[in-house]
């Protein structure tokens, strides 16, 4: 990822003048060049930034040793008082990659748990995975197509995106009740009243580009085809799912279904619609990450939707990726 690309997403978050910045580090030594830029990027937009890196080496050698004492509340407060989080990960954040004594270990959770309670209550969070190999291992896509594909997706004109997510959102303004309408005969009808559409066009999860809601949980009907669906890794052809009251219920796959009839309640909940809008994203790879930010496509999620309005409550959250139209119902 180059610096001016850096520079546009550092922009594109909401970085201004006078703030302080918390550049969140996933990544070793090696890779601390692409912190640094982060670092410059937030500065020369007028906010002070600030380094935190969580490199694996580091942490297992800290936490192999660490006492109960390690990390108080002093900690933390020193990390509440920033405007924004990037949280910029050149590999997969959190996992520790190494196995340290278990009583151990469940300080190292316990710091990592309190350590995103605290850095979730900034004004902004914004997560940016970086295009790298290690990143690429948790696509499913072979390194080079991965790291081709995600700086494509970064390099776009954010100012551009936002205002065609604003036309977008205007477009659906009053709107109550909309269907889905994808395949030859399958319709999904939602109910919108009293939710709110969100935009992601650089301030959320990078790579950015959609629009979305949380609809009616309990409302949602009807069918929705997709060329292809990804359970668990495995790849489905020309697939239906029935929804009834808001879960999905059936399908014409029979082992779609059963994974989903194997899930509890709230796991087979409709809890998104969303709509792709990131114009350097051409084609449907099986990484939803992008997928779902396509332009020209729309999806559905099963599973939380807490965080964006809804009121379901669940430990998953599914996108699935689709072609069709929205039509606004009367």
């Amino acid at each position: 990822m180059n610096t001016e690309t850096i520079r546009k997403i550092v922009k594109a978050s909401g970085v201004s003048t006078g703030e302080m910045i918390l550049v969140h580090f996933w990544g070793e030594d090696a890779d601390k060049e692409i912190a640094n830029n982060f670092l410059t990027a937030v500065a020369s937009l007028g906010a002070t930034p600030v380094l935190l890196q969580q490199s694996r080496t580091i942490n297992r050698a800290i936490f192999s040793s660490a006492r109960e004492s390690c990390f108080d509340k002093r900690f933390f407060e020193l990390l509440s008082n920033f405007d924004a989080v990037l949280d910029v990960f050149a590999y997969q954040p959190v996992i520790l990659g190494y196995e340290i004594p278990t009583e151990q270990f469940e300080l190292y959770r316990k710091y990592m748990s309190q350590l995103f309670y605290t850095l979730m209550k900034s004004k902004r969070f914004v997560q940016i995975r970086i295009p790298t190999e290690a990143n690429a291992a948790e696509s499913g896509l072979k390194p080079q197509d991965y790291i081709l594909r995600m700086n494509s997706a970064y390099d776009i004109d954010y100012e551009a995106l936002a205002d065609a997510c604003r036309k977008k959102v205007a477009s659906f303004a009053g709107a109550d009740r909309v269907s889905v309408h994808t395949g030859m005969n399958c319709v999904l009808h939602l109910e919108l009243a009293g939710r709110e559409w969100h935009i992601d066009a650089g301030d959320g999860d990078l790579p950015c580009g959609e629009i979305y809601i949380a609809p009616i949980e309990d409302k949602t009907q009807g069918s929705m085809f997709f060329d292809t669906l990804y359970l668990d890794d495995t790849k489905y052809s020309n697939v239906i799912l029935q929804i009834s009251d808001g879960k999905i219920v059936n399908s014409n796959i029979p082992a779609v279904i059963n994974y989903f009839t194997g899930q509890p309640e709230e796991s087979r909940v409709v809890c998104e619609l969303g709509i792709g809008m990131n114009p350097n994203v051409t084609e449907l790879s099986g990484y939803t990450v992008l997928d779902e930010k396509m332009v020209g496509t729309l999806h559905i999620a099963v599973g939380a939707n807490t965080m964006f309005g809804g009121s379901n409550q669940a430990n998953n959250h599914d996108d699935f990726v689709g072609y069709g139209r929205i039509e606004v119902e009367k």
